[in-house]
């Protein structure tokens, strides 16, 4: 038996300094039938992103309250000191309402304590949750520290 010789470019070392390529197989593409499936990552993606978005909302606005909660303390606090050690109540409520804007005081003297109550809205952020609302109340009672016949 005679060995025949494969020209040139052909075999196991083709690409080893040949410049002809052997002809590549070309397969059909399988297409898949349509399943019922198709379109559930979309339509997955358009409920869970708005619901994502409402609930980044819902915690920034978490965050809102907590810090409106911290700052309206932190007024009150100083405002029922300043009632306390005998500076003028209006100007105590004056000092106050710079500090917080937007929101209602009260100053009450009883017994021997001074209490000062605040109140603030917080308006939910964003066009989705309009219309909504809580109310942040703080209330803080300071001894007092002065009396009326004292120098």
């Amino acid at each position: 038996m005679s060995r025949r010789r494969s020209p040139v470019g052909s075999g196991r070392n083709a690409s080893l300094g040949s410049d002809r390529r052997s002809p590549r197989r070309i397969r059909p593409v399988r297409r898949s039938r349509p399943s019922g499936d198709a379109g559930a990552v979309l339509l997955e993606a358009a409920i869970a992103i708005p619901m994502l978005l409402a609930v980044a909302l819902c915690l920034a606005w978490a965050v809102s309250l907590a810090a409106t909660s911290l700052a309206l303390g932190d007024v009150v606090r100083q405002s029922a000191r300043d009632a306390a050690r005998g500076v003028p109540i209006g100007e105590a409520l004056d000092s106050a309402r710079a500090a917080a804007p937007g929101a209602l005081l009260r100053v009450v003297h009883e017994d021997d304590a001074m209490v000062v109550l605040a109140e603030q809205q917080v308006r939910a952020p964003g066009p989705v949750l309009e219309g909504i609302s809580v109310t942040v109340t703080q209330r803080v009672a300071v001894p007092v520290e002065w009396s009326e016949g004292s120098p």
